[in-house]
């Protein structure tokens, strides 16, 4: 009896994970992820499979294997990829769609062909009888591999061919995306938009070559279409596989309920489960250079126009209402030029300037030309009465949530001679606000000849503990995570950012975050709880407060609260008792404390302001973070008091 496989080909950034994750909530459907890589990512690197845990302790994966051995079908994980990178070269394109032999395919090619023909023979029965599926969902998306699948014994192929506007899919492969699967590096491959039009061109030319004209297994889908509506694009590939249209997800309004699967690799998205809105992902429109765009279109002409795509897609403006469209300069568009750059920092500091005062501005921003060459001073005679090679420097990171007192207490400690500090907008260390590659950041610790280099990454505080634990520094690293109460901080917020918080929490909730450094480690809760949310109606305050939820709550959600090297700094702590509270970071940085670290500090006035009018919901959530925060902070305060 055959095992059906429903491939889905095409290229890389295409939407290929959350078709596949919503197929695998078909009756009957198993989604396996991109089976290709299973001995790779899976087996080698021992990556997470999509339940959470990684792929060689998963139960799933254990027993699929198992029963394939128990087939005769064992193989070395290392024979088989090279079995597969052997076969599935570009270069022998030309050899499939001529209908020739493949290399791996070819029984005088070594030793190696036999054994990895039998495993993968095996291995799709195998996933069918684990888990008692009728459909395996494959998106390997190579040409290649769905052509050795097709020549498989016991295989009934059904393909489904994903297409993507490549000037979307150029963009997206254009913009960094965190690897959140146990990958070795940080972050997907970016490519440009030449190499992307390239693969774009080959890969689908490739597989309607291949399976254009097999009208009962072969189904071409475009991506914006199966977004627009996916309830029609499932019932399509449904009727491909015989399978009753009754057996389909729930699809209301572009929206489904993702349980957790056991995707093997792919892109890290799969790992998401809950509620996810299907939205087309259109920032191309409005993000990308006309440059690239024209390249794209030049380099993709024939299939572009064959797709059904316009040669020239007007360029629009971001689909914000009036309201929000006066702060939408605060979302920086990931290739903005230096000049807009400039423009919108300007904008926002006027807009700031008018409603904090000009005098928090220049304090804030550090624009005192007499504080600054003051501090300079101290540091240069600190280094010529202290002089020791540079490669010493532990580094401490700042990180939390913007407006959280990260820049007072920053000014503080750059008066002490013995640190020299990073912020955002050292250009060395920082591009567009986030920390450049590890290996910049280890360069700059081991040049400095200071006792301690403060980096200031509040866009990578998702990221502190592979900064603590994978940049390698002479001195093991700190950080301290900085908090402040919700109702200060969204009244800050607000007033500095305007709605941009709401902005960005609706991408995250449509599903449009996956470039966003906001969206970035955030947890199937997280982002179910986010989704719940109905955004056109949500104030900006009740935003920045759910940022505020969302941000600090990674502090738990990263397992900060059991490290020995993270202490949490509390704004109001600071301000109500400034020695005591610098006192304590000081001893936890084995820092000598001295009053001027705090002589900036100002006593919060008496009265208060009364509650700002949030989100039931939204103020709950941020009520039980806070309890759960201040409680940490008590017991680490009382550890380190000086």
């Amino acid at each position: 009896m055959s095992t059906t496989v429903l491939y889905i080909a095409g290229t890389g950034r295409s939407g290929s994970t959350v078709l596949a994750n919503v197929l695998g909530e078909v009756d009957g459907f198993f989604a396996a992820g991109e089976v290709r890589f299973l001995w790779q990512r899976g087996l080698i690197e021992n990556r997470l499979c999509g339940c959470g845990v990684p792929v060689a302790e998963c139960p799933v994966w254990t027993e699929v294997l198992a029963t394939a051995a128990r087939r005769g079908a064992a193989v070395d994980p290392r024979a088989m990829v090279g079995w597969l990178a052997d076969t599935g070269r570009i270069r022998h394109l030309p050899r499939m769609v001529s209908g020739r032999l493949l290399p791996g395919l070819d029984p005088t090619r070594g030793a190696t062909a036999a054994p990895a023909r039998e495993a993968l023979a095996a291995l799709y029965p195998a996933i069918a009888e684990v888990t008692s599926s009728r459909v395996i969902v494959d998106s390997s998306k190579l040409p290649a591999y769905a052509t050795l699948l097709a020549a498989t014994p016991g295989i009934d192929l059904r393909v489904v061919h994903l297409v993507r506007d490549p000037r979307g899919a150029a963009h997206s492969w254009a913009s960094r995306k965190a690897l959140t699967d146990g990958a070795s590096r940080l972050h997907m491959e970016k490519i440009g938009p030449a190499k992307s039009s390239m693969l774009w061109d080959v890969w689908n030319l490739a597989a309607s070559a291949l399976f254009d004209g097999r009208s009962h297994s072969y189904l071409r889908l475009r991506y914006e279409d199966f977004v627009a509506d996916p309830a029609a694009a499932v019932a399509r590939i449904l009727a491909m596989t015989g399978t009753d249209p009754a057996q389909a997800p729930t699809l209301v309004g572009g929206t489904v309920h993702l349980d957790s699967n056991h995707s093997v690799a792919g892109n890290p998205d799969r790992l998401r489960n809950g509620i996810v809105h299907l939205r087309a992902d259109t920032r191309w429109l409005t993000d990308m250079p006309s440059r690239d765009r024209r390249l794209v279109a030049a380099a993709t002409a024939p299939l572009l126009l064959r797709y059904g795509y316009p040669l020239r897609a007007a360029r629009r403006a971001p689909a914000v209402d009036s309201a929000a469209a006066e702060t939408i300069f605060d979302r920086a568009p990931a290739n903005e030029r230096s000049a807009g750059r400039l423009v919108r920092k300007v904008r926002r500091h006027l807009r700031w300037g008018r409603t904090e005062g000009f005098g928090r501005l220049v304090e804030e921003d550090e624009l005192n030309p007499i504080t600054r060459a003051r501090v300079a001073a101290d540091k240069r005679r600190w280094r010529r009465a202290h002089p020791q090679p540079a490669g010493r420097a532990i580094p401490v990171y700042l990180v939390g949530l913007q407006r959280s007192g990260t820049n007072m207490l920053a000014r503080g400690l750059d008066t002490a001679p013995e640190f020299e500090v990073r912020n955002e907008n050292d250009s060395a260390a920082f591009h567009l606000f986030q920390l450049r590659s590890d290996e910049v950041v280890q360069r700059i610790v081991l040049a400095s000849r200071h006792r301690y280099v403060l980096f200031k990454p509040l866009c990578d505080s998702h990221r502190v503990d592979h900064l603590l634990d994978d940049v390698s520094t002479p001195s093991p690293g700190r950080a301290i995570w900085a908090y402040r109460d919700v109702d200060g901080r969204v009244r800050s917020a607000v007033s500095k950012f305007g709605r941009n918080n709401l902005l960005v929490l609706g991408d995250i909730a449509a599903g449009r975050g996956d470039d966003m450094w906001q969206a970035q480690r955030l947890s199937a809760e997280t982002l179910g709880v986010l989704s719940s949310f109905d955004y056109r109606t949500m104030t900006p305050e009740s935003a920045a407060a759910l940022m505020w939820w969302m941000r600090n709550g990674l502090y738990f959600e990263l397992l900060l609260e059991q490290r020995n090297d993270v202490m949490l700094a509390s704004y109001q702590d600071l301000l109500r008792d400034p020695p005591g509270a610098m006192g304590a970071l000081c001893s936890f940085l084995d820092l000598t404390y001295r009053p001027g670290l705090v002589a900036h500090l100002r006593s919060p006035s008496s009265g208060g302001r009364p509650p700002l009018d949030l989100d039931p919901r939204v103020r709950m959530l941020c009520d039980q973070l806070t309890a759960r925060l201040d409680d940490v902070h008590r017991q680490q305060r009382q550890k380190w008091a000086a």
